[in-house]
């Protein structure tokens, strides 16, 4: 979410949006077959060193009643959002429809734009103007490797580094001083202790929104030996052929 301009830049309204989503209706939409996700909290990912369902409870339900309260709370206008749908990823194009039905039942009002994903990332989501004015957006969605996102460090969208963050730039100087603290943890049981910090601090903040995990499939002929598990890139180390 964009931080700059309304409505997400009301932390209030942005915990609204987490109250309203639900996780297993876009992977639903996105994947299908059950056998290929699962639902997750966990903002390190599930069956990581830092997973944990800490400060969790009630959110990603699709509560649409509770997030239609906080609305009010928040003071919301009826302001459209602003959507970015990429229509050319695969595991990407349900995302924002998903979002907008799921959004439109707790109050918000949703203008979805559809094109290309280079469009989306080359274009509109670097530019900081007005929503309203054709030259900024308010919300996108988009998929991470599991490798990339298992630490308050590593997670590109939890950096809330204002102007030097990520398309949204999120600004917190208390995400900051946490993940500053888990940069210094010497061991895995502070690590873990900050991690939590960090989880439980994101559902106030609400830098970005966690929708589930999806599993990658791959294949090879039966004369070649597998990996013990496929990688999130492309990488032959270790392959061998019979």
């Amino acid at each position: 979410m964009d931080w700059l301009h309304p409505p997400f830049n009301n932390a209030k309204v942005r915990q609204a949006a987490f109250m309203a989503l639900r996780q297993q209706d876009f992977l639903e939409a996105v994947v299908g077959n059950s056998q290929y996700w699962r639902t997750c909290k966990a903002l390190f990912t599930c069956g990581s060193p830092l997973a944990t369902n800490a400060g969790m409870d009630g959110l990603l339900e699709g509560n649409a009643e509770k997030a239609r309260q906080m609305l009010r709370e928040a003071g919301y206008d009826g302001a459209p959002i602003v959507l970015l749908q990429s229509s050319d990823v695969a595991v990407l194009t349900n995302l924002a429809p998903v979002a907008k039905g799921l959004l439109e039942r707790a109050g918000f009002k949703v203008d979805m734009q559809t094109m290309d994903w280079q469009s989306m990332v080359n274009g509109l989501i670097s530019k900081k103007g007005p929503p309203s004015e054709g030259s900024g957006w308010n919300a996108s969605a988009t998929s991470w490797v599991q490798v990339d996102i298992l630490d308050p460090l590593m997670t590109p969208y939890l950096a809330a580094t204002c102007d030097k963050a990520r398309a949204g730039w999120p600004c917190d100087e208390s995400m900051e001083t946490v993940r500053a603290a888990y940069a210094r943890a010497m061991s895995l049981a502070e690590k873990r202790q900050i991690a939590e910090r960090a989880q439980v601090l994101n559902t106030t903040v609400v830098t970005h929104i966690t929708l589930g995990e999806w599993y990658g499939v791959s294949a090879v002929r039966s004369n070649v030996n597998t990996l013990p598990a496929p990688p999130p890139v492309t990488v032959f180390r270790g392959l061998a052929k019979r």
